[in-house]
Order: C-alpha cells, then structure tokens, then sequence
C-alpha cells in the first residue's frame, strides 16, 4: 500500500509545484474542475482513470509517457479507491485562525465559529490571552509593498508583465496549502478561511469560488486570505478569538485597507505595472494622438486589465497610489504632448508621503 507521499494525488501534486502551476490554472489546462483536481490531491476522490485525461496530465505536467515515473502514476491511478472520508481527514491538524466572508454576511458569533472550526477539521481556543492585540498599527504603504516583493522575488522567474499565478506564489514561496471544500458559503457565508497548522498555513477556499467566479476575484480572495500572515504573523501567532475581536475595534479598517493594498500589490506589482503602463501610454498616443485626459485614463485601464487579468477598479487604485502615482504622469504627458510617460521622479508629490520611511513602530497612534 502506498504511503501517502506516494500516492497519485501527492504525485501530481508535487510535479503540479515543479512546473509552477497553481491550482485552478492546472485545472483548466487539463479540462477539470478546480474542486475536483483538490480533492484528487488530497486523496478525497479517486485518481483519474480515463486515457485521454492521463495524457492530457502527462502532457501539461511535461511527463515523459514512457518514463518510470509515469508508469508508476498509472499504476497508482488503477490501484487507489475513494476512501469513505470527510474533506477534512486529509488537512493537517491545527487551529482556525482568520476567515474572509461573503459581502454584506453578518459576523460570525462564537457558537457558528466553533461549528466552522468544527466542518474545516480545526480546533478553536476562545479562552486564550488576548494581549497585545490592541497596540498594532497600520502599515505604511511601502512596508506592504516590501513584504509583497519579498514574497513574489523569491521566484526562480522575476514578475514579467503578466498575471501573478497566485496560487503557484503561495503555494512555492510561502508554503501555504491549499484545499478547495464544499459547504463555506452555504453553512457560513465564508468564501475562505485559513488554518494554522504545525506543517504551515492551509487556506481552504469554498468550492462554490474556486469554480465558479471569475479568476480575476478568485485569485484576489486568495491573496487577501494570505495577507494576515504576509503582514502579521511573524509578530505574533494569530487565532479565531484573536481575529474576532480584532473586528469588533476602531482599528479593524486601517488592517482590512493593509489587506487589500496586500492583494492589490500581489495582483498588479509595481513594476510590470509601470513598465506595462509605459508601452501601453506609448501605443495609445501611436493610435489616437493626444486625446483627452479622461479617455487616456480609461484606455489605459482597460488595457492594464486585460493584461493582468483583474478587475478595472483594482487598476484605478493602483494608478493612483504610491508607488506609481500614474495618473499625474499621464497628464504631465498629455499637457506636453510628449509620446512617453516623463520618470517617476518627475512628479512632484503635493504633500511627502508617509513611505518615505519603511517601517513605523506599532505603537505609533494616529
């Protein structure tokens, strides 16, 4: 009998990670549902057993067909059986520690915390100290930008101009796991919640998100549920308790904004982005010469969107925040008629900004 680091989930799984893919992108290379290829890698769904999805697998995993390694992966796929198991038997044994919920969903009180605890296969402490929580303030701007660019430098490939494979980042750099379940959003109205385990981070991401909306909101979900880790947890070990009260303070929306600056810096980092809004304002001038500064805005846009694979509106809060202060160097361009964006330098702030110092101290009020 195999051991579990040989079975065929793990197989695919661990060669899925060599070639840089994440989930829901390995999924639709091989014509599955993201659901489906979690649960064949966690071993709650039997392995793939029809010719042509193999070597489809073979194919997009770059697996010699002939290789012994391959062989062996068949074999694996004839032998193993669905194993009569809740979702959670196979996720690592540890605490819930922060969950992200559907828009407009009411807080999660304590009994419906234990219960979800409960369905992901976790344990809850509500009775553990709650000290130093209240004295934490707000990162600046670019000490989010640094643990982001520390995060996506450590790829063997730098961030080229094009969509940031979250899952692939996470799973290869921070080592987070990730498992796709059923029952969030219809039990809790949780797209997300993550569990601190002894082997690392596990998000586990409802079935109903991973496939059916967009990949653009999925792979932000993915980043913002990453982010309390990315920007706290090397301070201090975060648990349900902890974070429900967290929600319940006047500091909650300066976190919630680190959030999202985190995923927005995730999605669209800052240098492909400059770089892609340059030739971008260069072909938009080649084509419609010097239009309006509105239409040049929108265009431009509407072409970082595309090209990053995310909604419109997180390209406007880019544009317009540090570090890329693009919207000004539009118009610098525009009012001179001049076919390329002018150095970053060049625009003159009209007040300092806080990033000129990295990393403030906790205890800093505001």
């Amino acid at each position: 009998m195999a051991s579990r680091m040989t079975t065929f989930g793990s197989l695919i799984r661990s060669y899925r990670l060599r070639a840089g893919l994440g989930l829901r992108t390995f999924a639709a290379l091989v014509d599955q549902r993201t659901s489906i290829v979690s649960a064949i890698e966690s071993g709650r769904r039997a392995p793939w057993r029809r010719e042509t999805t193999l070597h489809r697998v073979a194919e997009v995993l770059g697996l010699v067909e002939s290789s012994n390694l391959w062989q062996k992966i068949l074999e694996l796929s004839r032998q193993e059986v669905v194993r009569d198991t809740p979702h959670t038997k196979e996720s690592a044994t540890g605490e819930l520690a922060w969950w992200w919920c559907s828009d407009e969903a009411p807080q999660l009180d304590a009994p419906t915390l234990a219960e979800l605890a409960t369905f992901v296969g976790a344990t809850i402490d509500f009775d553990r100290d709650e000290q130093q929580q209240q004295t934490r303030a707000p990162l600046t701007e670019l000490a989010i930008e640094w643990r982001v660019r520390r995060l996506l430098g450590r790829r063997e490939v730098q961030v080229a101009a094009a969509p940031v494979d979250v899952e692939a980042a996470l799973e290869n750099e921070a080592g987070v796991r990730l498992e796709i379940v059923p029952g969030l959003i219809p039990r809790f109205s949780v797209q997300a919640c993550a569990v601190a385990t002894p082997a690392g981070l596990t998000l586990l991401v409802d079935r109903i998100v991973a496939d059916s909306r967009p990949m653009a909101s999925y792979r932000q979900l993915l980043a913002l549920c990453f982010a309390p880790s990315a920007l706290w947890q090397a301070e201090t070990a975060w648990h349900a308790a902890q974070f429900r009260q967290l929600r319940a303070t006047d500091a909650w929306p300066g976190h919630l904004r680190d959030c999202e600056r985190f995923a927005l810096a995730m999605l669209l980092p800052a240098n492909p982005v400059l770089a892609g809004a340059e030739t971008a304002y260069v072909e938009l001038i080649q084509q419609q010469g010097w239009i309006e500064l509105d239409d040049a805005t929108r265009a431009l846009r509407n072409r970082l969107a595309e090209q990053f694979a995310v909604p419109t509106s997180l390209v406007h809060h880019r544009l317009i925040s540090w570090p890329c202060h693009l919207y000004g160097r539009i118009a610098q361009a525009l009012a001179a008629e001049e076919p390329t964006l002018p150095p970053l330098d060049w625009l003159v702030p009209e007040k300092a900004p806080r990033q000129q110092t990295l990393f403030e101290l906790s205890a800093t009020t505001r």
